[in-house]
């Protein structure tokens, strides 16, 4: 139907746009603040809409407008809808690159009962290697796999690129040495999400781990002018490694070359309030574990246990998931019989490197190993915001530390550290998740806390 003429506009001008419901325009008050984020998060905006968004946008529509191109990815990456392979590569500034292959197959044997594998190497010093069998408890719909499920699982890593510090809050940059581990091991454990978010999981899993030399990561050439003759020249790593600093006469941390075997059993609570989007993301969570552990090859160890607990609440800001969350972290080590037991160092808070996941990590400005200590505590807060159909913007700041006691016997709030991060993150973690993140950590607030480390990654990572 044409307007009439009084409100036909003259020649060369447009008009006034239809107010189509009749309702007055209004706003909630965080509607009109969100002007503040979008100007102090413009940089981060135009990185994520012109560097990641806009080529997957490209690509999306080459997909689907290019029948050719499209059949010919789709054939390369995808089998048919229950059975695929996704092509995955892992960047760590600081650590080895690695690319890999994640196997899934739907319903395998039995309507359900999902499949999981997946390959990792990155040179003839890193290769990893994870499988995983979901048998369903019940049985998924539509398109959704199972929810509650018993998981058989085995993993083989072997890489010589890790990094230690040193452990308790004070460990300085320039501490920086470098080893080598390889383990292997698997188990089986049960998941139950009876509510929304909400899940119970328990496990008993076995390792088999040593820690070795490592490889050098750079060599370089030193000469000593006190040593005449050619043995003044020789090569040593930059950075170190536990091996170089050993044979100068530096106590390696404990466990550092002894094979143990370990056996875990633990159990965890989450209650998560939060709905599945595209519901509103306000809601709160509570996380509850422990874990008890044995090594079992030596009678004389009678092993420890691993406590967590931390809480959480999430407000939606504006009701489409732009989600400001606050969350409070605590995590101990709690030896069974003896406190000056002394644990292998790879199993202290901080240490593990066996999957690539940020998610386990309390401090994530640092890089893994970084802060390493027999007990944790951090307080989070952070901002999510959708920025395509599948990835969620994320800036964080934290504020913790680890401790070198077991039970926060030397928590003191000079020897807290700040840790930033920010970057893009899938929004499904379940099995494989894509990051895009850059993270600073800072000296303890006793040295100043001037920012002293700094952290790239680039990838996608598996959690199975």
């Amino acid at each position: 139907m044409l307007p009439p003429a009084s409100e036909t506009p003259p020649p060369g001008e447009k008009r006034a746009a239809q107010d189509y419901d009749g309702r007055e325009d209004e706003t909630t008050v965080a509607e009109d603040a969100l002007w503040i984020p979008r100007v102090l998060l413009f940089p981060v905006y135009a990185v994520t809409e012109y560097v990641v968004v806009a080529p997957l946008r490209f690509l999306a529509t080459t997909l689907e407008t290019d029948p050719e191109v499209g059949s010919v990815v789709k054939s390369i990456l995808f089998a048919p809808s229950t059975v695929g392979v996704i092509p995955t590569a892992f960047v760590e500034f600081g650590f080895r690159p690695s690319v890999g292959l994640v196997f899934f197959w739907n319903d395998l044997l039995a309507k359900g009962n999902d499949f999981r594998a997946s390959f990792g190497f990155g040179g003839v010093r890193y290769w990893k290697l994870g499988a995983a069998d979901r048998i369903p408890l019940v049985l998924p719909t539509a398109a959704e796999r199972a929810r509650s499920y018993i998981q058989l699982e085995a993993d083989f890593l072997a890489r010589g690129d890790l990094l230690f510090w040193g452990s308790g809050p004070r460990t300085l940059d320039e501490d920086e040495t470098g080893y080598g581990i390889r383990t292997w091991g698997g188990g089986g454990r049960i998941h139950v999400e009876p509510w929304r978010g909400s899940f119970f999981e328990g496990w008993v899993t076995a390792r088999d781990t040593v820690t070795g030399p490592g490889e050098c990561a750079d060599p370089i050439t030193v000469i000593d002018p006190e040593e005449p003759g050619p043995r003044a020249i020789r090569r040593s790593c930059d950075p170190p490694t536990i091996r170089n600093r050993a044979l100068a006469g530096q106590v390696p941390p404990p466990g550092y070359g002894r094979p143990y075997v370990t056996v875990k059993s633990g159990l965890r609570f989450v209650i998560d309030s939060r709905q599945k989007r595209p519901a509103p993301g306000s809601g709160f969570a509570a996380d509850l574990s422990a874990e008890q552990v044995s090594e079992v090859d030596d009678p004389d160890r009678q092993g420890w246990f691993n406590l967590g607990a931390s809480i959480a609440g999430f407000v939606d800001l504006t009701g489409t998931q732009r989600v400001l969350s606050l969350s409070l972290t605590a995590r101990m080590i709690q030896p069974m019989d003896d406190d000056d037991y002394e644990l292998p160092f790879t199993e202290l808070l901080g240490a593990g490197r066996r999957e690539d996941v940020p998610d386990l990590e309390l401090m994530k400005g640092f890089r893994p190993g970084r802060l390493v200590g027999k007990s944790a505590t951090a307080a989070t807060l952070e901002y999510r915001w959708p920025v395509w159909a599948f990835l969620d913007g994320v800036l964080q700041t934290a504020v913790g530390n680890v401790w070198d006691e077991y039970h926060f016997e030397d928590f003191r709030s000079e020897l807290l550290r700040f840790s930033f991060l920010g970057g893009i993150r899938s929004t499904n973690h379940r099995d494989h998740s894509f990051n895009l993140l850059f993270g600073v950590g800072t000296e303890t607030f006793e040295q100043g806390a001037a920012p002293n480390a700094a952290r790239i990654l680039i990838g996608g990572t598996t959690g199975f």
